[in-house]
């Protein structure tokens, strides 16, 4: 049995070893033929590594147009590249590898099916461009946004920390003029704080875009005091006396009222703002004096003017000089002194000419019918006589010349 199984196998042993061969080969052609290999591009994103090598070196790089993609050939099975995508291969360039400062070589390699792929080479560049690397600190300026509640204002802003450390491209770097971090006020009637990121300003109060910069605090937090607010009056006294026969008539000053702000404790104790007489001082002055004078100072601790800019006060001190003007009095206002028993006198005319002197605000309410007069007949005889009136006014006015009266003493 053995025997002829042995020469079953050896007989036309080389036509079989022949036929064999044949059928492998017709085989691995017909997989060829329905499944051959194929070339295919794909694109993926390039993803980059040891970025800290350059800016170790105080440098910085930045690709150029963007160019963050790299296309690459890929041969495979037909049945297997139809399935792949872009996904399937990654793309480094090694910041470490940067060849003469302007371009990074790119290593492309498959992440699935690495053993039944090929990369279709070639030498393929990140391009680059690098510029040096500055690092700058700067103070950062509190500030407010929007309105408070009605009757409240803004007192103090913070921020803490107050200093911001930049990196970045020494181009960028050198546009920024301040850097501010402003919190939103809107409504609000009581102190509140907030993070708040930092925003960073050209000198045209543009905003510099942080994207290439890279900053040592995200967010700071800023603390904004809500103060009350009052309108109070102004209180002006004057020293000195003006010149001689001058007095003043008034003082006047715009605004006659100032908003300001403070706690409600300080607030409640202010009613009105007094200026010290010092200030306006009239000593020997002949004409009307105006002034600009700061208040600010004479605020109490606490209390700050609403708007700053309502500090300087335009007052004016309007004075006026000694007037005389002539009146009309009654004789019968006149008084007789010293008259005989028996004799009675009797005045030429119903009325007299007096001049008084005073100032025009004065004069201006003086009643002529009121004012009384007095003259001293004594040791007068019957007839003509002309005396001297002795005008009885009030100490803000006083007789100016002499003032006469003509009568007749007669028997009764």
């Amino acid at each position: 049995m053995l025997k002829k199984l042995g020469r079953s196998i050896t007989n036309n042993f080389g036509l079989k070893i022949l036929a064999t061969i044949f059928a492998i080969v017709l085989w691995l052609v017909v997989v060829n033929v329905d499944d051959p290999k194929i070339t295919k591009s794909f694109t993926t994103t390039i993803s980059i590594e040891n970025a800290n090598a350059l800016r170790d070196m105080g440098k910085y790089y930045e690709i150029v147009d963007d160019r963050n993609t790299v296309t690459f050939s890929v041969s495979a099975k037909r049945s297997l590249i139809e399935d792949l995508s872009g996904s399937d291969f990654k793309a480094v360039a090694d910041m470490s590898m940067i060849e003469n400062m302007n371009r990074v070589p790119i290593e492309i390699s498959a992440i699935h099916y690495a053993n039944q792929t090929s990369i279709i080479t070639r030498n393929q560049y990140l391009d680059v461009t690098v510029g040096d690397l500055q690092t700058q600190s700067y103070i950062i300026v509190p500030t407010s946004a929007g309105t408070p509640a009605s009757g409240s204002v803004v007192g103090n802003v913070s921020v803490s920390p107050n200093v911001l450390k930049v990196s970045g491209p020494a181009e960028v770097i050198g546009k920024i003029d301040k850097v501010t971090a402003a919190i939103d006020v809107t409504n609000m009637s009581m102190d509140i704080s907030d993070s708040v990121i930092p925003k960073l300003y050209d000198e045209k109060g543009n905003e510099i875009d942080t994207t290439k910069l890279n900053l040592n605090l995200s967010t700071v937090t800023v603390g904004a005091q809500i103060l009350n607010t009052k309108s109070v009056g102004l209180n002006f006294q004057t020293s000195g006396k003006p010149g001689e026969d001058y007095q003043i008539t008034s003082i006047t000053y715009e605004p006659q009222n100032v908003r300001v702000k403070g706690t409600a404790a300080a607030l409640n104790k202010l009613d009105m703002i007094t200026i010290p007489k010092e200030v306006l001082d009239v000593s020997g002055i002949q004409s009307d004096m105006t002034k600009t004078v700061d208040i600010s100072s004479y605020l109490p601790n606490g209390v700050d003017l609403v708007t700053p800019s309502d500090k300087d006060i335009a007052v004016t001190v309007e004075i006026e000089k000694a007037a005389v003007e002539e009146f009309n009095i009654p004789t019968a206002n006149i008084s007789i002194n010293n008259l005989k028993s028996g004799y009675k006198v009797t005045f030429d005319e119903d009325k007299v000419k007096v001049a008084i002197a005073g100032f025009s605000s004065d004069l201006d309410k003086l009643d002529a019918s009121k004012v009384t007069a007095d003259i001293d007949v004594a040791g007068l005889k019957e007839g003509e006589h002309t005396l001297k009136l002795k005008l009885n006014l009030a100490e803000e006015y006083a007789q100016s010349g002499n003032q006469t009266v003509t009568f007749t003493i007669e028997k009764k």
